[in-house]
């Protein structure tokens, strides 16, 4: 995140908070840690922040004063470059000495990912950033910067609420959400609880396709099962339309039609002729570890894969991606 301190602080006091409490301090060292490891972006706009950081910083952190004030006077200049252009997208929290242990406390921890399964939508997140080569999740993934909550379906509004409560001002948290669609453009509960997260602050991405396992590659779902097999249920499912693709049950098929009245119906009306052998070779599905499988090949996917699965598929994949790093 793109964090912003007032000058005052670094002043040993301040008109309105009075002197440092040494918990302040604490507090600060943590904050200017987090700059240095890269996990949050140090905006100076202001140049008096760079002379207050060349005098408070020497005296408090005499040993790790270069590395701050060189990092407060590359912060600026990286400001000043961005004058005119679009790199600076997002407008950076402002912090004052008055709330610095509140967002100190809420920058320092992890940020969550709250997902309906925690192992499964864990390989797929980790998977799409990367084939899509986003280093900042990826970063914060590896050095533990954010954890992938485990959240169930019916649960998942508790789970994300209970990791809102963790943060004091800045709400970093995000719920990943199998959309649950049987048709297409089909509103679900997946879209209500979505709803309710946003109204609290917590960053929310509903998946258009059915489920995270509809965004499996064709390279991927080759290697499951006999090669024979594996190349006929392929090519049957190549058969579908994209819509019919992305709303396909791909862990069991059409096996669980008659669960209700309300999948059969959305059946008939998705796929109301549908031959014969097509409805056979894709009647059980891919199972159910595609998404561990896909992890497994992620080294030789790419983004043409996706981009192989149907229009807007790549640019929804995008946005999921912006929506995780705008919040951790």
């Amino acid at each position: 995140m793109r964090v912003e301190l007032a000058p005052e602080i670094f002043a040993d006091t301040d008109e309105h908070t009075g002197p440092y409490a040494l918990s302040d301090l604490h507090r600060l060292y943590d904050l200017l840690r987090c700059f240095a490891e890269e996990r949050h972006e140090w905006v100076v706009a202001d140049v008096a922040v760079v002379a207050a950081v060349r005098d408070f910083v020497p005296r408090h952190l005499p040993q790790l004063a270069d590395t701050y004030v060189a990092l407060a006077e590359d912060a600026a200049v990286a400001v000043n470059a961005w004058t005119g252009t679009t790199q600076a997208t997002t407008d950076p929290i402002a912090v004052s000495r008055a709330d610095l242990a509140d967002y100190a406390e809420d920058l320092c921890q992890r940020a969550v990912i709250v997902v309906e399964n925690q192992e499964s939508d864990g390989y797929f997140l980790e998977t799409v950033a990367y084939v899509l080569n986003h280093q900042r999740i990826l970063t914060a993934l590896r050095n533990r910067w954010v954890e992938i909550g485990h959240g169930g379906g019916s649960d998942l509004v508790k789970a994300a609420l209970a990791a809102g409560n963790r943060f004091r001002r800045v709400i970093r948290v995000v719920a990943v959400l199998d959309s649950d669609r049987l048709i297409p453009r089909q509103r679900t509960g997946s879209h209500d609880k979505a709803t309710t997260l946003q109204e609290l602050d917590i960053g929310v991405h509903v998946l258009v396709r059915r489920e995270a396992e509809n965004y499996v590659p064709d390279r991927v779902l080759a290697g499951i099962g006999q090669l024979a097999e594996a190349s006929a249920r392929l090519d049957r499912l190549k058969h579908l339309t994209p819509e019919q693709r992305g709303h396909y049950d791909m862990k069991h098929g059409f096996s669980r039609l008659h669960r209700s009245a309300e999948v059969t119906g959305a059946h008939q009306q998705l796929f109301p002729d549908l031959d014969h052998r097509t409805r056979s070779a894709l009647h059980d599905g891919f199972g159910s570890d595609l998404l561990s499988r896909m992890y497994t090949y992620r080294e030789a996917l790419t983004e043409h894969d996706f981009a192989r699965l149907g229009d807007g598929v790549v640019a929804e994949l995008r946005e999921l991606l912006a929506t995780i790093a705008g919040k951790i």
